[in-house]
């Protein structure tokens, strides 16, 4: 397992920062700095196999808006299932898009709306 230092995070975090700083006024407005996840959030994405089986975990995936021209990074994170042979997938997703509504976190709880008290990391 992959363990970052807490000043190897806030590094990365400082240098996003940075970023947005110097996005145009409509980018910089629409960045988000952090996304919560709830316990129940997690619960629910866990839970969504039914009955006693749970998933395994879950994955975040990268993603972007174009705002006048300059990428705004998204994050949305979906639920995985462990194989017979130790690889973690994507839970009940194909190659084509899905047309239920299964659990899919993402853009619910950024930062800023949603930010925590001042800390190393967000200061």
């Amino acid at each position: 397992m992959f363990m970052a230092t807490w000043q190897e995070v806030k590094n990365k975090v400082v240098t996003f920062r940075n970023y947005v700083k110097n996005l145009t006024p409509n980018a910089k407005a629409s960045a988000k700095y952090a996304f919560m996840v709830t316990k129940e959030d997690i619960k629910a994405m866990i839970d969504q196999a039914g009955g006693a089986q749970e998933l395994d975990g879950i994955r975040a995936y990268f993603g972007a808006d174009m705002i006048d021209g300059q990428m705004v990074p998204c994050i949305y994170f979906v639920a995985v299932k462990k194989d017979a042979s130790g690889n973690y997938n994507d839970y009940d997703l194909g190659l084509s898009v899905p047309s239920g509504a299964q659990p899919l976190l993402g853009e619910d709880r950024p930062c800023p709306q949603m930010c925590s008290t001042s800390n190393f990391l967000n200061s």
